[in-house]
């Protein structure tokens, strides 16, 4: 069985079970963003891969069988074992979670050993491109007008504007995304 073989034979088990979590295939689909008719080719599809019915369908709605039961039980097992698998990825992400930060050229953070006094087990990695960077700080605006950024204006004198963009996937980024911030305003306001 190849890889893409594996992957429809989990997404089948996986929606058989949220279709009985939910007691409906249209509230399955409305849950987790797909339309009911898809929901319904891919169990239809499903139900012919490994040759049984999975639900009694009527016009009050699907009733799971035996083996959509059983189908079901085997998706709890699995879902366990990916959070756990989950659990162990954060775990070494967040030991050995490296933060690159970039800052451009012409600007300067002078003191970052506040936050890395607070944040232990952070490791600050300042990176000469911002292409790989957690957060990025910079004078000059984003070249994409598509990209998120946040907009500082520096006091009220100065007319410098520094742009300040945080991978916010990464909680670690968020963390130092707010220092620099609370730097910022406690420096210039």
């Amino acid at each position: 069985m190849n890889i893409k073989n594996y992957i429809t034979l989990i997404r089948g088990i996986l929606y058989v079970q949220e279709i009985i979590r939910c007691k409906s295939i249209n509230k399955a689909a409305e849950e987790n963003n797909i339309k009911t008719s898809n929901l319904s080719i891919i169990i239809n599809d499903f139900e012919k891969e490994i040759g049984t019915k999975l639900f009694k369908r009527s016009s009050q709605g699907c009733v799971p069988t035996n083996e959509g039961y059983k189908i079901a039980e085997l998706a709890l097992e699995f879902k366990k074992q990916v959070q756990k698998i989950n659990d162990w990825r954060e775990n070494i992400y967040s030991k050995n979670r490296m933060l690159n930060i970039y800052i451009s050229p012409n600007l300067q953070l002078s003191d970052w050993s506040e936050f890395e006094k607070k944040h232990q087990n952070i490791k600050l990695n300042f990176v000469e491109e911002d292409i790989m960077a957690d957060v990025k700080i910079s004078n000059i605006p984003p070249a994409s007008s598509l990209e998120k950024y946040t907009e500082l204006h520096i006091g009220n004198s100065l007319k410098q504007k520094i742009w300040i963009y945080c991978n916010e996937r990464t909680p670690k980024a968020l963390e130092f995304f707010d220092f620099i911030v609370a730097k910022l305003l406690l420096l210039y306001d």
